[in-house]
C-alpha cells in the first residue's frame, strides 16, 4: 500500500471469530457467564448481512451474529448480535432497536445486542432507547463497552489480547491522517509486546491483528520492519523467524486472494479469513492448486481437505 489506511472491519471480524469467548469475557463479563461456551457457536454472517443491509447500513461497521445456548439449560438459545461502533452516530439507540427487532422478526428468536464503542468521543455513551406515548412504553437497554474509558481506568495495566486490540483501535483512530504519528503509536504498541511475556504463537497472533488494524505507508512500513528486526537482535528473542514469516505471509496472502478472485469469483469473508491464517507452507500449496479451481466450491473443498490433513 502506498497510502496509510486501516481495515478495522477485517481485524475485528477476524479477532472475534477466532477468539469470541475471550473478547466477550473481557468486554461483557455478565453475558460471558450466561453463555454455555461448551456448545459450538453457529455463525450467521450471511443472514445478518441480508437483514442489516435493508436497514440503512453504513460503511465501515462490524456486525456479527452468532447463535448460542445459555447456561440456564434446556433448549434455550439466543442470537448474540455484536456491533463495533468506531464513530459517533446520531440516533444510534433507535437504529440499534431497528436492528434488534429486524433480526427477531426474521429469525423468530430473541436477540441480545452487545455494543462496543470504539470511538474517540469521551462523552458519548448510548445505552438505552425509550419510547413513550400516554401509558404505552417500549424500552431496550443494551450492554456497552466503551473502549477509551476502560483503557483509561481498569484496563490501564491489562495486557490481554482483547485489551491490546482495543489499544490498537484507539491508536489507529487518533493517528488517522498522520502517518508519522501512526508509525510511532504502532511502534510503541508492538515494542511493548516484547516486555509482556507472550510466547511465540501469542505474539504472532497479536502482531497479525495489530498490523491489520494499523496499516502504515510503504516507506514507514519498511522502516518499521527494520526497527523490529533490530529490536529482536538486541533482545536476542526467539520470535524473529516467526515475525519474518508474518511479513512474507502478508504479501503472499494478498496476491493469492487477488488470483483466487479472478479464478473463482468473489470470496466469502469466512474463506478470506481462513486463507489469512494459513502457514507459509500451506499458502505455497494453495498457490500450486489454485489453477485447477473452477468455482468457489473447489476452493472450499480444498480448504476443508487441507485443514483435515493439518488441523
Amino acid at each position: 500500500m502506498s497510502e496509510q489506511s486501516s481495515d478495522y472491519d477485517g481485524a475485528w471480524k477476524d479477532a472475534l471469530r477466532c477468539h469470541m469467548p475471550r473478547f466477550v469475557e473481557k468486554y461483557f463479563p455478565a453475558m460471558h457467564a450466561a453463555i454455555d461456551w461448551t456448545e459450538p457457536l453457529e455463525w450467521l454472517d450471511k443472514e445478518v448481512s441480508q437483514v442489516l443491509g435493508q436497514i440503512q447500513r453504513r460503511n465501515r461497521e462490524v456486525d456479527l451474529l452468532v447463535k448460542t445456548r445459555l447456561r440456564s439449560g434446556g433448549e434455550q438459545r439466543i442470537l448474540v448480535h455484536l456491533e463495533i461502533q468506531t464513530s459517533f452516530e446520531e440516533a444510534f439507540e433507535a437504529r440499534s432497536v431497528r436492528y434488534n427487532c429486524g433480526l427477531f422478526w426474521v429469525f423468530g428468536e430473541r436477540v441480545v445486542t452487545l455494543v462496543v464503542l470504539a470511538d474517540l468521543r469521551k462523552d458519548w455513551l448510548p445505552q438505552e432507547d425509550v419510547f413513550r406515548v400516554a401509558d404505552f412504553e417500549t424500552r431496550m437497554k443494551f450492554p456497552v463497552c466503551k473502549l477509551i474509558a476502560r483503557l483509561a481506568s481498569d484496563w490501564r495495566d491489562d495486557t490481554s489480547m482483547p485489551v491490546q486490540l482495543a489499544r490498537a483501535q484507539i491508536a489507529a483512530l487518533r493517528t488517522a491522517g498522520d502517518p508519522e504519528s501512526r508509525y510511532r503509536a504502532k511502534w510503541r504498541l508492538v515494542r511493548g509486546l516484547y516486555e509482556q511475556g507472550y510466547n511465540t504463537d501469542q505474539l504472532r497472533e497479536l502482531f497479525r491483528l495489530i498490523d491489520w488494524m494499523m496499516h502504515l505507508r510503504d516507506d514507514l512500513d519498511e522502516r518499521f520492519q527494520e526497527e523490529l528486526i533490530a529490536l529482536e537482535e538486541r533482545l536476542e528473542t526467539p520470535h524473529l523467524t516467526s515475525l519474518e514469516r508474518i511479513w512474507l505471509a502478508r504479501g503472499r496472502v494478498g496476491l493469492l486472494v487477488t488470483l483466487l478472485r479472478k479464478q473463482c469469483g468473489p470470496l466469502s469473508e469466512e474463506s478470506e479469513a481462513r486463507i489469512r491464517k494459513m502457514s507459509l507452507d500451506r499458502l505455497d500449496a494453495l498457490g500450486e492448486a489454485l489453477l485447477g479451481f473452477r468455482s468457489l466450491q473447489d476452493l472450499e473443498a480444498w480448504l476443508d481437505a487441507a485443514e483435515r490433513r493439518d488441523p
